[in-house]
């Protein structure tokens, strides 16, 4: 069992935590900034301030993974070509 910011996140292996890794996802990002910054919290490790700003800055970033993960739109073709 490999548990990680004090088993708030749980994997069967050192393998399968590191195949996630490999393959994470922003949304899965997001969620495990989300889980590291409540285990710190609980630890009293931010300031009321400094929690707020965290709590302000995951916030940005979830709106934006919404709004990019609805846009069909965006144009990997650095040639110019959208077709």
């Amino acid at each position: 069992m490999e548990s990680i910011f004090g088993g708030l996140i749980e994997f069967d292996s050192q393998k399968e935590l590191n195949e996630y890794m490999e393959n994470l996802k922003l949304t899965h990002a997001i969620q495990i900034i989300e889980k590291q910054i409540e285990y710190v919290a609980s630890h009293g490790g931010f300031t009321i301030v400094e929690s707020h700003v965290l709590y302000k800055c995951l916030t940005k970033l979830k709106e934006d993974a919404n709004k990019n993960q609805g846009d069909h739109l965006h144009n990997d073709d650095t040639n110019g070509n959208i077709s």
